[in-house]
């Protein structure tokens, strides 16, 4: 057994790449597309990241991109912390559930998702700062 220069976790001598972390472990070896394989599958470092698609329409981006977990932002409440922990790791659980050619075909899907995301996230930014003073400004004035 050898460990991975990497993570270091222990992995057996003819391992091509650390089951762990994605790691190389030889010259010449690429690590396989495992995407859509679940918790095994091995996430490469150019998916990960935050995930604005994830964080700006957490349960649509969620169900198209096989992340059925984010369908938990639709409980009243826990929406916005939710939508936090999908930009987080919405990525990787979509690498993970759904089955994508390669890294390359994974960000041009993602990339029209992340830009919606932005769109909606600022919509609601503007939406909040436009409203938040026309309800607190009359509250103070009339006393409410």
């Amino acid at each position: 057994m050898s460990f991975c220069p990497k993570c270091g976790r222990e992995v057996s001598e003819d391992a091509r790449f650390c089951p762990q972390c994605g790691q190389h472990l030889k010259v010449g070896a690429t690590p396989e597309n495992t995407s859509g394989q679940g918790e095994s599958a091995i996430v490469p470092e150019e998916v990960k990241g935050w995930s604005w698609a994830g964080f700006g329409l957490t349960w649509i981006w969620g169900v198209f991109n096989g992340v059925l977990i984010s369908l938990l932002a639709l409980i009243p409440g826990f929406a916005f912390i939710w939508a936090i922990v999908l930009g987080i790791k919405g990525n990787e659980w979509s690498w993970r559930n759904k089955k994508w050619d390669s890294v390359e075909q994974f960000k041009n899907a993602q990339r029209p998702w992340s830009i919606a995301g932005i769109v909606v996230f600022a919509i609601g930014v503007i939406a909040s700062i436009a409203v938040i003073p026309g309800v607190l400004i009359p509250m103070f004035l009339w006393g409410c």
